[in-house]
């Protein structure tokens, strides 16, 4: 009875095995090519089309859907999934269909060699081997093969923990090369008024040429800040695009990022809450867990290869000879030829049961070599376990002090704004220096710099912080 169960159970993971094949979409037809010049516009992989505006959480969904890198992790489960289902099989008994042909040719040359004849053989047959025990090794390899699938489940979700937090940083990314870009434009602007201004005083005498020449320095330095700043833009882009899985590699310039990200941010809860959910969480945490359970009944496989085997089987067969006689002679006997036909079936059953009793250590160093691992896989996972915590601890100081950057930077920002406001009065007025001026504007420029950067951080850090505890 508990053979007809267990087969019932493979045959049904057989059939869902197949109703579960890869549904997967291709990749485009654009990386088939080897030459960008002939790719057509529709054989790309592009953004959806009618997007305007490019969030974040957008970037991170259309990279889940499209990175390669991501994608390709699916076919691993599959593969360990059909790896779990090839285990059934060894419940199931082993059909041979066997069909022999053969013939026999005897020639007699002489009277005494006897009267010639030809045979002909058909022979077809089938067996069937069904293996009833084997000391519980097909059981544990079921388990260890389950759980070895789960946990390339998890760590699919571990890749895509790591992406959506790349994505998150190459965004990022953008917003930072945009906002200094946004910062050189001002810093030109402002020193394009001061030079003009400084050429109509000189023109009436009112300042000197050494005056005109510092702020015509100061607008170059700000248009090659610029130029930084739109090839940090550009090339921060092509990296959030790579991660998105564009095979044009660019996000055309007609898809707008938000103007700016936002400096506020939010109080967290006490560290081990981010703790507990990470250690619940983590799908690294969860693999290794996995992988620890599939050593221990690739273990426990290892040490049932000590017990007997039994096996069983069954066969039937049709055999169909056919002999024919050639005319005979011999001392004036005449024998006329013949045909001679012989038709048998067979059926035949076995039980059979082997036991290895020494093998030269193979089994046992196999057992120790299955236990080593399963040690092994202990310790793996003890050390993930602490790496988490680390990442948990780090992200959380993290984001605790970029908080406190930001809020810091933006009194910074503002006490320098009112202080260039003071020195631009003065400096109307004649009463400060130009070595003054281009003092408070390049203190402006970095206050704005700082701050600008101190939000990025932030908002890597909150990244951070949630890939950490895979609160995605």
């Amino acid at each position: 009875m508990k053979i007809h169960v267990l087969s019932a159970a493979a045959v049904s993971a057989v059939l869902l095995a197949g109703l579960t094949a890869c549904n997967i979409a291709k990749p485009p037809t654009a990386v088939s090519k080897d030459k960008y010049t002939e790719v057509t516009e529709s054989e790309h992989q592009k953004l959806p089309e009618g997007l305007k505006l490019l969030t974040l959480d957008e970037a991170q969904t259309i990279a889940v859907q499209n990175n390669p890198s991501f994608k390709a992790r699916y076919f691993a489960v599959s593969q360990a999934r059909a790896q779990y289902y090839r285990r059934f099989a060894g419940y199931m008994p082993t059909v041979t269909a066997t069909y022999a042909l053969n013939s026999y040719h005897s020639h007699g040359y002489t009277e005494d060699a006897g009267q010639s004849y030809k045979t002909y053989t058909s022979a077809p047959g089938m067996s069937a081997t069904l293996l009833v025990f084997d000391s519980f090794q097909r059981e544990m390899n079921l388990l260890a093969a389950r759980h070895a699938w789960k946990q390339s489940e998890q760590v699919e979700q571990d890749a895509r923990r790591l992406l959506l937090q790349n994505v998150a940083y190459a965004y990022n990314n953008v917003m930072l090369a945009k906002a200094r870009r946004t910062i050189a434009l001002e810093d030109m602007r402002y020193n394009r008024q001061l030079l003009k201004e400084t050429e109509l005083k000189y023109g009436i005498g009112a300042s000197t040429l050494s005056d005109v020449l510092n702020f015509k320095v100061n607008y170059n330095n700000a248009e090659s800040s610029l130029y930084a700043a739109n090839y940090s833009l550009a090339t921060s882009k092509y990296a959030l695009a790579a991660l998105m899985g564009l095979t044009e590699g660019v996000i055309p310039d007609t898809v707008e990022f938000p103007a700016e990200l936002s400096a506020d941010g939010e109080m967290l809860a006490d560290e081990t809450v981010y703790l507990d959910a990470a250690l619940s969480n983590r799908p690294d945490l969860k693999a290794l867990r996995e992988a620890l359970q599939a050593s221990k009944f690739n273990y426990y496989s290892s040490i049932a290869a000590f017990g007997p085997t039994v096996t069983a089987g069954i066969g039937v067969g049709y055999n169909n000879a056919a002999t024919h006689y050639s005319p005979y002679q011999y001392s004036g006997y005449t024998q006329n030829g013949s045909v001679r036909r012989n038709r048998y079936s067979t059926f035949s059953s076995n039980v059979n049961v082997s036991w290895e009793l020494f093998s030269g250590g193979n089994t046992f160093f196999n057992m120790r070599a299955s236990q080593a691992a399963m040690e092994a896989a202990e310790y793996s996972l003890a050390d993930t376990w602490i790496t988490v915590i680390q990442d948990v601890r780090t992200a959380y100081e993290n984001y605790i002090v970029s908080l406190k950057t930001v809020k810091l930077y933006q009194k910074n920002l503002e006490a320098v704004r009112k202080m260039r406001d003071l020195v631009d009065d003065e400096y109307e007025a004649g009463n400060c220096a130009i070595t003054r001026v281009n003092e408070v504007q390049r203190e402006f420029v970095n206050a704005e710099t700082a701050l600008a950067q101190a939000v990025v951080s932030l908002h890597n850090a909150k990244a951070q912080i949630l890939a950490a505890t895979n609160a995605n």
